[in-house]
């Protein structure tokens, strides 16, 4: 078998295991180099660990950051992985070594800050200022993806309850915060918006929102501020700022309720939020020793 009809082979697979179109893009994007570099009508069983080696070592002088370079190498890896459990294959995919991304805390957003986003977002008409503020409350109040905000129904949210359901990855369902500041946007643009529509959000010809148009929301605003912006950074805010905010009220967090309000399935992912804000709340909580020692000696 070639291995570009190997590749075939494997986005069908992960297209019949539901994923969802970026991944599959993704595994595109990182995997398709890798296999113009060993040339489309390589047979499988040629492939030789030294390939494998001299393609990652190209990626690793490649003039990108580190956390590309990593991603890179962890498709590939998935991809020779998934080859190695089907075909007769000459390499160990366990001798790829998937460098460690650097790991860079959150920039947890200030008052002044959080004034400015809101202040940035203005659009042409009333209902589309107060759909574009609801769309960034509800990143940054109750961690909603791009993909979430659009998919977002109306009959999903509970005002009474101050909740909603929201589809995640995978079409996953869960139930997620909505803030008191985040529901009054969200009665303001529906009471002035002039389309009926099953979906929360839509644009101004009625049709519903596309993520691209939440992508470029985001980019605008980002342009107008002097501080890094971004929708991911707003759902990092509200996992930090969870944990914050709960250590602050009950002396403790739970890790796992928070891992269900994010989507995640794996716990580890979620505790990095609560490291990050284990470091804001000592820093809050720190005695100066030499403040101390300085002003007793005063």
């Amino acid at each position: 078998m070639t291995i570009s009809k190997a590749f075939e082979n494997f986005i069908l697979s992960r297209r019949l295991a539901d994923l969802s179109q970026k991944t599959i893009h993704d595994y595109c994007m990182f995997i398709v180099p890798f296999i113009s570099y060993l040339g489309e009508n390589r047979l499988v069983s040629t492939i030789t660990q030294d390939n494998i080696n001299q393609y990652i070592d190209i990626i690793l002088n490649k003039p990108i950051s580190k956390s590309s370079r990593a991603t890179y190498i962890r498709h590939i890896k998935v991809f020779l992985k998934w080859l190695s459990e089907d075909c007769k294959v000459s390499y160990n995919y366990k001798r790829i070594k998937v460098p460690k991304s650097p790991k860079k805390n959150v920039k947890i957003y200030d008052s002044c800050e959080l004034l400015k986003i809101f202040d940035t977002v203005r659009a042409e008409s009333d209902w589309l200022t107060f759909r574009n503020k609801c769309i960034v409350a509800l990143m940054y109040d109750s961690g909603l993806r791009q993909s979430e905000v659009c998919n977002l129904e109306i009959a999903r949210v509970s005002f009474r309850e101050n909740r909603m359901v929201v589809y995640g990855k995978g079409n996953k369902e869960r139930t997620v915060p909505l803030g008191h500041l985040a529901s009054e946007y969200m009665k303001k643009y529906l009471s002035l918006c002039p389309f009926p529509s099953e979906k929360v959000f839509v644009n101004r010809y009625g049709k519903p929102l596309t993520c691209n148009a939440v992508k470029l929301l985001i980019s605008k605003i980002s342009n107008e501020l002097d501080f890094d912006f971004s929708s991911h950074k707003l759902r990092h805010n509200f996992a930090t700022n969870y944990c914050i905010d709960q250590y602050e009220e009950y002396g403790q967090v739970d890790i796992y309720r928070l891992m269900i309000l994010m989507g995640h399935e794996d716990v580890e992912t979620t505790k990095r939020y609560l490291h990050h804000a284990n470091e804001i709340i000592g820093t809050k909580n720190c005695i100066s020793h030499l403040d101390k020692v300085i002003n007793g000696e005063n």
